[in-house]
Formats: C-alpha cells, structure tokens, sequence
C-alpha cells in the first residue's frame, strides 16, 4: 500500500505538470493543495482560482481558540475539527520575472471550530503576500489575519498571522 502512495504522489504533480504547464497562478480554474492556516485552523489548505481577480481559499484541519480553561488571554491547539474559508480579491502582481511573481491579496474570512462540546465562530480579514514560483508550480504565503470572535464570546485579536505552501494543478 505504501508503494502505491508513493507513486501517486510522484506521478500526480508530474501528470498536472503536464496537462497544465507552469501557466500564470491567476488563471480561472487554477487550484492549489497544500498546508497551510486560516482563521484558527491549521491543516489541509486549498485555493481554487474563480478567475484572475477572485479566489476561494478553504483550511480544514486542527482548532486554535480560547477555552475557560486555558491560562492567559491567547488560547490553545486542541484535538478540535476546525474549518476556515476566505473570500481573495486578488491584487494586480507587483513583480514578475520569468518563474516568480510577487503578489498579494485581500479579503473577509470566517472560521469555526468544536471540540468537546465547545463551538466557536469567529470572522476575519486577510491581506496576504504571495510568492508564486511558476516555475515548480507552488505559492508561498504570509497573510495578516485580525479576527473577531463572535460565538461563545465576543473578543477582538489585531494581530494573527497565518500561512500556506500549496502546490498548483
């Protein structure tokens, strides 16, 4: 079973490599896969490119959020299902070359996460810099998330940061 992982995961990049190409990141119907983290998750991260100027970016995976219990004003990992999903208003590129651009963008985001009886929602903005190697095809980005708990509690946190490497097919 491990030989037949292994070979999907060699042949799969090299198949999408050659139906696809390098292309530009921002072409309608683009989609990423990787790791990455949204508003209080950490995990499984997708984009998928709605067209050059609007994206859909999902990360399911691990919680992060503030139980009673927990010391201090930041909260804790926990054992929690957690779902994030943004709205990207992608922003003009402000440098190419021949395989990497520089770009970044914006947008409102909502994530929610339970564990052991505990829900939460929260709401966020994202502003994220991008550095896609066209060449490989993959991104790697830095995003300022400030976020808003809305549900048990109503708490403000201005400064999150989160990120994502994702390979493109």
């Amino acid at each position: 079973m491990r030989h037949v992982v292994a070979l999907v995961l060699l042949v799969l990049p090299t198949s999408a490599w050659a139906l696809h190409g390098p292309g530009p990141f921002r072409e309608a119907g683009r989609f990423g896969l990787g790791f990455g983290a949204g508003t209080s998750t950490a995990g499984l991260s997708a984009k998928y490119m709605i067209s050059p100027d609007l994206s859909v970016q999902g990360v399911v995976g691990a919680g992060y959020g503030a139980h009673s219990t927990d010391p201090g004003p930041g909260g804790s990992w926990d054992s929690s299902l957690a779902l994030s999903a943004d709205l990207l208003f992608e922003m003009p590129t402000f440098y190419s070359d021949e395989g990497l651009d520089l770009a970044w963008s914006i947008g409102p985001g909502v994530g929610t996460w339970l564990s052991d009886g505990y829900f939460a929602l929260a709401a966020s903005g994202a502003a994220g810099f991008e550095v896609n190697i066209t060449a490989v095809p993959m991104d790697v980005v830095v995003e300022y998330r400030p976020r808003v708990l809305l549900v048990p509690d109503v708490a403000v946190d201005f400064f999150n940061l989160s990120g994502h490497i994702r390979y493109y097919f």
